[in-house]
Formats: C-alpha cells, sequence, structure tokens
C-alpha cells in the first residue's frame, strides 16, 4: 500500500510538473518574439547534424505517428488488455490517446504558432510527438506492471521509449516542428499519462 500511495504521489507530481513547463512554454512561444529565431538557429543546426543520413528514415518514422496509424496499435493494444479482463485500461487507453489529439488542437488553435516550413496546420505543440508519447509512455507503464518476463519488460520498455525519441526527432529532422514544439508535445503527453495512471488506480480502487 506503502508503494501504490508513493507511486501516485509521484504521478500526481510528474503530471504538476508537466503542466507546469507546458504553460511556461505557451506563455514563452506567445510572448518572447526572439524565440523564433532561437529556435530556427537550434532547428538549422540539428537538420544539418543529420543532412548525411537519407531523408526517407524521418520520413518512414514520422507517418507511424498520424492518428490513422495509432489506429491499429490502440486496437492491438486494447485485444491484449481486453482479453486479460483490464476492461477499464482499454478504455482509458483510447480516451487519452484520442484526449492528446484533442488537446492538441485545441492548443495549436490558442497559440495559432506558424511552422517553420510551409503548411497549413499550426505548430505547437507537435501532434505527432505528443500522442505518440501518450500512447506508447501508457504502454511502457502498463507492460512494467504486467509483464512478469523480465527479458520482455524491458524490451518493450527501451523500444518504445526509443520509438518516442524517434518519433519526435523525425519532426525536427523534417523541418516542420521547431524544438520547442516537440519538447511541449512531449510534455502534453507525459502529462497524459502520469492522469491515465492517477484515474486508472483511483478508479480500481
Amino acid at each position: 500500500m506503502k508503494n501504490k500511495g508513493q507511486s501516485l504521489t509521484a504521478s500526481w507530481n510528474y503530471a504538476a510538473v508537466s503542466i507546469v513547463i507546458l504553460a511556461v512554454l505557451t506563455v514563452l512561444v506567445l510572448y518572447l518574439p526572439g524565440l523564433d529565431s532561437f529556435d530556427r538557429t537550434v532547428l538549422r543546426s540539428i537538420r544539418l547534424a543529420l543532412s548525411p543520413y537519407p531523408s526517407y528514415i524521418p520520413a518512414f518514422i514520422t507517418e507511424f505517428g498520424r492518428a490513422n496509424h495509432l489506429l491499429w496499435p490502440q486496437i492491438a493494444a486494447c485485444s491484449v488488455l481486453i482479453s486479460h479482463q483490464k476492461y477499464l485500461k482499454a478504455f482509458l487507453l483510447v480516451f487519452f490517446t484520442q484526449g492528446a489529439f484533442v488537446l492538441t488542437d485545441l492548443i495549436k488553435n490558442f497559440v495559432c504558432r506558424e511552422r517553420p516550413c510551409v503548411y497549413p496546420e499550426f505548430s505547437f505543440p507537435s501532434g505527432h510527438t505528443s500522442t505518440t508519447t501518450c500512447f506508447f509512455g501508457i504502454l511502457i507503464f502498463l507492460i512494467l506492471h504486467y509483464v512478469k518476463n523480465e527479458f520482455w519488460r524491458y524490451f518493450l520498455t527501451i523500444l518504445f521509449s526509443t520509438w518516442i525519441f524517434l518519433v519526435a526527432l523525425s519532426r525536427l529532422w523534417l523541418g516542420v516542428h521547431y524544438l520547442t514544439d516537440v519538447i511541449g508535445g512531449f510534455f502534453l503527453g507525459f502529462l497524459l499519462v502520469n492522469l491515465y495512471i492517477i484515474i486508472s488506480k483511483w478508479l480500481s480502487r
């Protein structure tokens, strides 16, 4: 019980930190005129460092962060959870993943930050990063709690953590987001992961 209480406290702390960082980034994007210039410099440096590698790599990776391509992983994950009678966790997985799409669009339309490239959608925060972090972050939580085989537990955790990083990196690599967009997307997704943990544990009492 003590460990469970400590875990919930940690999740509340992570959620609070995520809210603060996301709020600070939003204020900076809205009201700090020099941020775009700084972001463009950082973005150029990142893209220059990655320029020797073929462009089809980030294009391939970023495709799997799109909303329609996260549908089948959601179905697969929910099928596994339902087969183990984890109905609440399956429902909340879909709820928070879809919530990531909705919240990202709401913030984008509030901030209205232009992309570093010509693109019809707004830039802050990165939707690919927020949804990927949310979905795979929740999977990491579930794996660490329910997968008993040590090899698969750590292998899948490392695999999904690496995938979150690669999707975020691909958005910079392709030049369609600034670094602050990606960081904002990560902390939005991380916030939702911790809210998933808090609510699923509270409702499972």
